[in-house]
C-alpha cells in the first residue's frame, strides 16, 4: 500500500519560456499554487509496504469539491529538463502506450469505468446512470506532449521545507507550467487533466528507488485544481545501489524486449490512480487508503497479475487493477476485461 506525505511549503512561481506555447499562455500572468495534496506513492518491487488489513473494496470518499473520478480523462506528457533528448526510446515508448489506449486491443483500462463521483461516501458501487471515469474525447487520452528543455531539471533538494502552496515543490510547479503552456488556465480545462511530469536520468530525486519508484498528487492553483504525477527516469533504479528492488524492468518479457516494461506498468499504475482519485485519498481508496493500482501492484501470478496489453500502437506490459464487480462482487484484481464495467 502507499505511504502519505503531507506536502508543506510557499512561492511564487515563475515560469520558464515554453516551447510552442500557445500566445495567449505566453502573455498570461504566471499561476499561483495556493494548495498541494497529499503524495500517494508507488514503492518499489522488494520494499515493504504497511500491512493491509480489514475491508478490501474501495469505496467513495466523497470526492474534492464536487471532483472524484475524471469522466473524460486527458493526458499530457512532459518531459521536463534540458537532459532529455527527443530521440530518446525511453520517451518514445511512453508516447506510444499512451497513444494507444483506449484503441482497438486495450482490454486493460475497461474495468475502471465501474466507478463513479456523485455518490454518497461510503459507496462501493455505482448506479449504471451518473458520471463515471469515461473514455476521453475521441477514445485518445494522450493530448500532448512537451520537451521542456529550456533550462535543466532541478530537483527539490533534501531537506527543503516544502509547504502547503508548493514553495520548494519543484515537480508541483512544473505542473502548473505545464498547464499554462498546454493552454488550460481555467478550472474546467484541467478538471480531468492530467500531467505527467517525466524527470531525466539521473535526477536524483530525493527517495526515489528506495521508497517509491513515481508518485501523483495535485494543487490548487489560479488556474483550477491540477492533478500530476511524478515519472521518475524509472530504469535508473536497476543499478547495483538498489540492488533487491526494482520498478518494473523484465518484470513480463525478458530481455531488451522488457527494458520498458517498468515505464507502462508504473506509468499505467499513475494515470488510473489518478483517474479514479484525482485528488488523493478523497476518490476511490479501501479502508487503509490504497488505491485501485496499490492493491494488485507488483503482482506475478493468478487474478489481476502483470502482463501485456496489445495496442494498435505496440505491445506494453501492465499490471492488474482492483474491480470491486470482480469474483462476483467480492473484488478482485483484474488485468484484462472486454467491455466496459
Amino acid at each position: 500500500m502507499r505511504t502519505r506525505q503531507r506536502v508543506l511549503a510557499a512561492v511564487t512561481l515563475v515560469l520558464a519560456g515554453a516551447l510552442s506555447a500557445p500566445a495567449s499562455a505566453v502573455s498570461a500572468p504566471a499561476p499561483t499554487i495556493t494548495s498541494v495534496a497529499p503524495r500517494a506513492y508507488l514503492w518499489p518491487h522488494g520494499a515493504t509496504p504497511r500491512a493491509t488489513k480489514g475491508p478490501q473494496q474501495l469505496a467513495y470518499a466523497g470526492g474534492h469539491q464536487g471532483h472524484g473520478v475524471d469522466t473524460q480523462p486527458a493526458v499530457y506528457l512532459v518531459f521536463w529538463g534540458s537532459q532529455w533528448s527527443k530521440t530518446d526510446p525511453y520517451a518514445a515508448y511512453e508516447k506510444k502506450f499512451f497513444a494507444g489506449l483506449y484503441g482497438r486491443g486495450d482490454d486493460w483500462t475497461n474495468s475502471q469505468s465501474q466507478y463513479c463521483e456523485a455518490v454518497a461516501a461510503g459507496s462501493v458501487d455505482c448506479p449504471r446512470k451518473g458520471p463515471h471515469v469515461g473514455p476521453p474525447s475521441h477514445r485518445q487520452v494522450l493530448k500532448g506532449v512537451w520537451f521542456d528543455d529550456a533550462q535543466m531539471a532541478l530537483p527539490t533538494d533534501v531537506g527543503v521545507q516544502i509547504g502547503t502552496d508548493g514553495t520548494g515543490d519543484t515537480v508541483a510547479q512544473e505542473a502548473v507550467r505545464a498547464a499554462q503552456h498546454f493552454g488550460n488556465t481555467t478550472a474546467a480545462r484541467n478538471r480531468d487533466a492530467i500531467y505527467i511530469i517525466n524527470e531525466p536520468s539521473h535526477f536524483d530525486s530525493p527517495r526515489f528507488g528506495l521508497v517509491y519508484c513515481a508518485y501523483h498528487s495535485a494543487l490548487a492553483s489560479s488556474i483550477g485544481d491540477v492533478a500530476y504525477a511524478a515519472m521518475p527516469y524509472v530504469t535508473d533504479i536497476e543499478n547495483p545501489a538498489h540492488a533487491g528492488l526494482s520498478c518494473g524492468q523484465n518484470m513480463v518479457n525478458s530481455g531488451t524486449a522488457g527494458t520498458y516494461d517498468g515505464v507502462s506498468i508504473v506509468a499505467g499504475h499513475e494515470y488510473l490512480e489518478a483517474v479514479t482519485d484525482p485528488w488523493p485519498s478523497t476518490g476511490w481508496v479501501d479502508a487503509q487508503g490504497s488505491e485501485t493500482g496499490d492493491k494488485c501492484v507488483w503482482k506475478a501470478s493468478g487474478p489481476g497479475a502483470m502482463d501485456n496489453v496489445h495496442l494498435t500502437t505496440g505491445t506494453f506490459a501492465v499490471q492488474g487493477m482492483w474491480s470491486n464487480l470482480a469474483d462476483n462482487g467480492q473484488g478482485q484484481c483484474v488485468t484484462h476485461q472486454r467491455g466496459s464495467a
